[in-house]
C-alpha cells in the first residue's frame, strides 16, 4: 500500500508487518495499521515507542528486541490480545506497572537488559513471567489516582 493510498484513508488489511534495519524513528502511520496481529520491529535502533501503539489492539506478538529502547510506554498495557513481547537486548531499566495488565501474555523476553537483579529474579523463576506481571498489577496505581511521574518496578523494589 503506498503512502497516497493511505493519505486517501484506504485501510489497510495486512495481519504481519516486519521492519529491521537501521531505522531509528516510526512514522504516524504506521499506527493506522489496526488489523496487525504480529509486528516484528526488532534489529532497529529505536529509541521510543510512542504511546500510540495502543492503536495496534489485535497484536498477539510483538518483538522490540535489539534495538536502543530506555523506556516503554504505559500504553503497551492496553494490548488485551498480547500473547508474546519480546524485548530483548535493549537499555531498559524500568517497565511500566501497565504491563501487568496483559493478561494474555504467556511470553516475556527481558534478557539483555540492565534491569535490576531484583526483577530478574523474579522473572527468572519458574513461571516468572507470571510472577512478574502479577507483581507489576499488584503495584499498579488506583483509577484516577495521579501519575504524573513515571510509575516503574524498579522504583518500587528500593
Amino acid at each position: 500500500m503506498s503512502a497516497e493510498d493511505v493519505a486517501a484513508g484506504k485501510k489497510s488489511t495486512w495481519t504481519e508487518l516486519e521492519i529491521t534495519g537501521t531505522v531509528r524513528n516510526l512514522g504516524p502511520d504506521l499506527w493506522k495499521l489496526q488489523h496487525l496481529t504480529s509486528l516484528y520491529l526488532n534489529l532497529n535502533n529505536i529509541t521510543r515507542i510512542p504511546p500510540e501503539i495502543n492503536r495496534l489492539t489485535m497484536l498477539t506478538y510483538l518483538d522490540l528486541s535489539s534495538n536502543k529502547l530506555r523506556s516503554l510506554p504505559s500504553e503497551l498495557g492496553d494490548l488485551s490480545q498480547l500473547r508474546e513481547l519480546l524485548l530483548y537486548n535493549n537499555l531498559l531499566r524500568m517497565l511500566p506497572f501497565e504491563l501487568g495488565k496483559l493478561f494474555n501474555l504467556q511470553n516475556l523476553g527481558l534478557k539483555g537488559n540492565p534491569l535490576s537483579p531484583d526483577i530478574l529474579n523474579i522473572y527468572n523463576q519458574a513461571n516468572g513471567t507470571q510472577l512478574l506481571l502479577r507483581y507489576m498489577l499488584d503495584h499498579l496505581p488506583a483509577t484516577g489516582q495521579s501519575c504524573e511521574y513515571q510509575t516503574s518496578l524498579f522504583e518500587s523494589l528500593y
